[in-house]
């Protein structure tokens, strides 16, 4: 990807969330029914990326279905490219029974007949009662569940309240050029909102938003529309009031120093901010785009559990991520790693929505998209990119660089469905 995403929340963050359950009285109790758990003695393996305090809060909610089921135990195997190495396994006949990643990977993993379909366990109904709409979305591939939701993260508005009031945020796009020049007018040298305007994760809130998409499921690439080259005119446009050569280490960089009243970011960076700056942090929702009156749609990347093809006992295995994915162990959970819960009712849960940041992140997230998880999403990073960048650096026009960019993203999408 392209994109500047960064898989581990931060623990700062997470032990701020500790003294705000401290003082509401976490739940401590286990998660759902484990009807479907196999009688005969299994250990379930689970190849992952976690690390550090987060692996220790994994462990627990494994150790917790350990302890109401003694026969089924667990290995936890960190692996540094988990899914490239279960495909390889897996087809194989070897590799884990469960795989925890980032959802864009579904439609890889599912093409290869790497995981399985696991309806028959918990359908459509139940994924949209549990969890939000982007992360029930990013579980669905082809009309079939094939795992559950763990957590979710996009992208928001976080702002310094020493240098503005949440009543005068933007809360229309076009609120937003108009507060950039009039910020800069005020304050010379500094700039009101800030983020990285050439990255395509970042940019497709505002595609999005404007009704355009990066890619259908039929391996359709919509570049040259007319939504996405409104979001391409718009995003554009903050030329003028941002420096010219603006990145993802730019715009932290600014706000970061007070340079910037607003920054465009996702939850990996709440502790630079907040803990190292020590910035006074607010939140708030993505602009609503004024031509459409919808919401900005910041895709939500959604950490995920999949049963493999070569699970030992696929009904034990889906009961697991039943359970893992529960609210009582979602809440116990995000006490040790600050994430941003995709179980709904633990992302309610007093003891969660009282911490403002982790809010903050989930109201956004219940307003955004599922990152694609289409096998076909992989091609169009780098045309998205390079279109944003010919039009910030006015090297085409807006009309040229879409152009090239469905080109170059549909010759991508054939090289992959080849």
């Amino acid at each position: 990807m392209s994109f500047k995403r960064i898989s581990k929340y931060v623990l700062p963050l997470a032990l701020l969330f500790t003294l705000f359950l401290t003082a509401c009285g976490g739940s401590s109790s286990g998660g759902s029914g484990s009807t479907s758990a196999t009688t005969q003695n299994i250990t379930v393996s689970v190849w992952h990326a976690w690390t550090g305090d987060y692996l220790t809060a994994k462990q627990a909610i494994f150790d917790a279905y350990h302890k109401a089921h003694p026969n089924v135990t667990f290995k936890l195997v960190h692996q540094d490219d988990v899914v490239a190495k279960s495909i390889t396994a897996v087809k194989a006949g070897n590799g884990p029974d469960i795989i925890d990643y980032a959802d864009d990977n579904l439609g890889k993993l599912a093409s290869s007949n790497v995981v399985v379909p696991l309806d028959k366990y918990f359908g459509s109904d139940y994924v949209n009662q549990n969890f939000s709409k982007a992360a029930a979305e990013a579980v669905t591939f082809n009309g079939h569940v094939y795992g559950l939701p763990e957590t979710v993260e996009a992208i928001t508005m976080m702002y310094n309240k020493a240098l503005v009031q949440a009543s005068d945020l933007p809360k229309t796009t076009d609120d937003m050029l108009t507060f950039s020049k009039s910020y800069a007018a005020k304050n010379p040298g500094k700039y009101g909102i800030v983020w990285d305007v050439n990255n395509a994760y970042t940019a497709a809130a505002f595609y999005y938003g404007y009704g355009a998409k990066y890619v259908t499921s039929d391996g359709k690439a919509h570049l040259d529309s007319p939504e996405a080259l409104a979001a391409t005119k718009f995003i554009g446009s903050f030329n003028q009031y941002l420096p010219k050569q603006i990145t993802y280490d730019v715009a932290s960089s600014l706000f970061t120093e007070g340079k910037a009243a607003i920054i465009i970011n996702g939850p990996w960076s709440y502790s630079d901010y907040a803990n190292k700056a020590k910035l006074n942090l607010g939140f708030a929702t993505l602009p609503i785009v004024a031509s459409t009156n919808t919401p900005a749609k910041p895709f939500v990347g959604v950490k995920t559990l999949w049963v493999t093809k070569n699970a030992k006992d696929v009904a034990t295995a889906a009961d697991v991520i039943k359970f893992f994915t529960s609210k009582d162990q979602q809440i116990n959970m995000v006490k040790v790693t600050g994430e941003i819960p995709a179980n709904t009712a633990a992302a309610d849960d007093p003891a969660v929505a009282s911490n403002p940041a982790i809010a903050g992140y989930a109201a956004q997230a219940k307003l955004g998209t599922a990152l694609p998880n289409t096998p076909y999403m992989s091609a169009l990073w780098t045309p998205v990119q390079s279109a944003l960048t010919a039009v910030w650096n006015k090297s085409q026009t807006p009309e040229q660089a879409m152009a090239a960019a469905q080109s170059a993203a549909t010759k991508g999408i054939s090289q992959i469905t080849s």
